[in-house]
């Protein structure tokens, strides 16, 4: 009975001690996530400002060349245009200057404030990046016609499948 005991009690130590090492690791696993998760933020944070500030110069020129020109609606879109450079170097500055925790936590508060916007933010941009990929793949699968090089012949077996029955061959008229 004793030795029952002592072994149970073995066993039970030997599993605390797992299970503490597995918290300790989990814990260091999230805090490397965390650390990453911030280093993206602020280089891209900072990428984005310098781009910012770059449309915002382009903006800029393309007032002064709008004011050149003198008409008074052109006039008008170019205070239009020197408005929006000046937003633009506003969030510009802010995003060069401001560090990961910050911008994060602001992200954080207005999800807690309007989630539905946030969520359906993340859903434009998902659909604009599925877009995005649907249009760039399509060279990936149909490779572009490469002509054929004068010194070599090519054989049948280079050369692209045809493809299957239009579909339109299967559409009945009425």
């Amino acid at each position: 009975m004793e030795q029952t005991e002592v072994s149970n009690s073995q066993i039970a130590d030997v599993v605390d001690s797992a299970k503490e090492k597995t918290q300790e690791q989990a814990h260091v696993a999230v805090e490397k996530g965390r650390g990453a998760v911030r280093d993206q933020v602020e280089q891209r944070s900072t990428q984005a400002g310098v781009q910012a500030r770059s449309l915002a110069d382009s903006l800029r020129e393309t007032a002064s060349q709008l004011r050149a020109d003198g008409d008074p609606q052109k006039a008008r879109m170019a205070r239009g245009a020197d408005a929006g450079a000046d937003r633009l170097e506003q969030l510009g500055g802010y995003l060069t200057t401001a560090d990961a925790d910050e911008l994060l936590g602001k992200l954080e508060t207005f999800g807690r404030r309007q989630p539905y916007l946030l969520a359906g933010g993340g859903l434009l941009i998902g659909i604009a990046a599925g877009r995005f990929l649907k249009s760039s793949s399509h060279g990936r699968y149909y490779p572009a016609p490469q002509s054929p090089s004068p010194l070599r012949v090519s054989s049948p077996l280079e050369q692209r499948p045809v493809s299957a029955v239009p579909a339109s061959m299967f559409r009945e008229e009425v």
